[in-house]
């Protein structure tokens, strides 16, 4: 077996519609959001999305759009699990954190205090510059040799140990003096854990987080049998361009889950996700403020977005909102963010290897558009609001020309379009004054430098928006 690179494989269309998974979810705000995920996965292009928003309320809302396989045909919904990658981060560090309020240990005990030497990891690096990325260790999955030895070996049980010592290099730099991602902190981590505790890793993960929290669909492969609902993995397996169905050979990589699995080795479902981040970042966080100060204490890094770090979570703005969060690629890509000030958590979970998490940016950006809209409508709505029927748009997706019919119950004295992208700036918006009731019907043209992508179409009359549609510009 064999893939075009190693970024190939591990960053490793149909058009089938899950049902709505909502509990005590809004109608409006239901719809909105599936149809905003639905134009994103076509923007995309992408073989499935899944996501879902943990609102303020208490409640998830969980959409999916997309297929996992095409023989048998299976389309996906909410329940499917997705690798969620480096978001596995976001467990083991609130893990060393818990451990450390506990008084089991100290986030500036050093290595030697805990691990036998390792041949080029200095001693003295620290528990916080694991977490914080700062040690310099050199990342095993950048070994060249490493990717070639997990796939001829994939079904054997190795450690994250024997990784460590089979393909560590020397460090990249003196540990404290700069910051390198790297996923062999994490590794690291998980030793410190099981030493600490006594237990296997995955079940100190379960007895704090999971089972508490209800995560049911939070599972680790090797050391724990995968749900039945997978979205199968699409990835280029031998090199011809041709993305494949990857599941039977991805699911039962044993070699690569058992070495990585404290870095990024964990499925979920979308709704597991938002559910994990809101109550790791929340306002009722996991752990207690002074922790929860020193993960978010950041220093920057070389990601995209104007990224920083924190202890093993990121800070990131999505247009004017600022978020904490991960994000994860092995094949699959997740993105999983909290918003502090909107008090929303958001995930999208992508089965295809042709993005990478970076790139699901503007489906998280467009969910939290929806939604930001949709609650002011929600906190607006007078009896002046139109039902969901009223207003109706074609095509969409639409090229350049948007057609909008809107049924008006009364005379307006004003009557006002406007199109905005899903950063919130308007692209366009038309005036009418004076229309009376009855059927009306508009034409939209959009300017040509308008990109591809989800736009939001408001409708207010006198001043006041009294109806919204999300749409897309193929």
């Amino acid at each position: 077996m064999q893939f075009k690179s190693w970024s190939a494989a591990l960053l490793l269309t149909g058009l089938f519609v899950a049902p709505l998974s909502a509990q005590n979810i809004d109608t409006k705000l239901a719809n909105a959001l599936q149809h905003t995920l639905d134009s994103m996965r076509s923007v995309l292009n992408v073989k499935s999305l899944g996501a879902a928003l943990h609102l303020p309320d208490g409640n998830t809302w969980a959409g999916a759009n997309g297929i996992s396989s095409v023989a048998p045909l299976d389309s996906v919904t909410p329940e499917h699990t997705y690798a969620i990658g480096s978001v596995t981060k976001t467990l083991t560090s609130a893990c060393v954190l818990q451990l450390a309020e506990e008084g089991l240990l100290s986030l500036n005990d050093s290595l030697h205090q805990w691990l036998d030497t390792f041949q080029y990891i200095n001693p003295n690096i620290t528990i916080r510059q694991l977490l914080r990325h700062q040690s310099g260790i050199y990342d095993i999955l950048g070994n060249s040799a490493f990717q070639p030895f997990m796939l001829q070996n994939y079904s054997e049980l190795y450690s994250p140990e024997f990784g460590i010592k089979t393909f560590g290099k020397p460090s990249v730099f003196q540990a404290g003096s700069a910051w390198s991602y790297c996923n062999t902190n994490y590794m690291l981590l998980a030793m410190i854990i099981e030493k600490a505790t006594g237990k296997p890793y995955y079940t100190e993960i379960q007895k704090r987080f999971l089972i508490p929290l209800g995560l049911n669909s939070v599972t680790l492969p090797p050391f724990e049998p995968l749900p039945e609902k997978i979205a199968h993995l699409w990835l280029d397996i031998n090199g011809d361009g041709v993305r494949d169905d990857a599941h039977d050979f991805f699911s039962n990589w044993n070699s690569m889950f058992s070495v990585i699995y404290p870095s990024g080795s964990y499925f979920a479902t979308p709704r597991d996700m938002a559910i994990w981040i809101n109550a790791l970042m929340g306002s009722d966080s996991i752990v207690s403020p002074a922790t929860k100060a020193q993960m978010l204490t950041l220093v920057n890094t070389n990601l995209a977005a104007n990224t920083k770090y924190g202890l093993g979570i990121m800070e990131r703005n999505f247009g004017s909102y600022k978020a904490y969060g991960h994000g994860g690629d092995l094949s699959y890509s997740a993105l999983v963010y909290y918003f502090p000030t909107e008090k929303v958590s958001i995930s999208v979970l992508t089965n295809d290897s042709k993005n990478i998490s970076w790139t699901l940016a503007p489906v998280v950006s467009a969910l939290l558009k929806t939604y930001v809209d949709c609650k002011a409508m929600m906190t607006n709505t007078t009896a002046a609001a139109l039902p969901e029927s009223a207003v109706s748009v074609s095509p969409n997706p639409f090229t350049d020309k948007l057609q909008v019919k809107i049924e008006l119950p009364n005379s307006v004295e004003s009557l006002t379009l406007a199109l905005s992208d899903f950063q919130g700036k308007t692209i366009l918006m038309e005036q009418y004054d004076a229309v009376g009731s009855g059927a009306h019907a508009f034409e939209l043209a959009l300017p040509g430098a308008s990109p591809a992508g989800s736009y939001l179409l408001q409708v207010m009359v006198d001043g006041q928006v009294v109806a919204a549609k999300t749409v897309v510009r193929s």
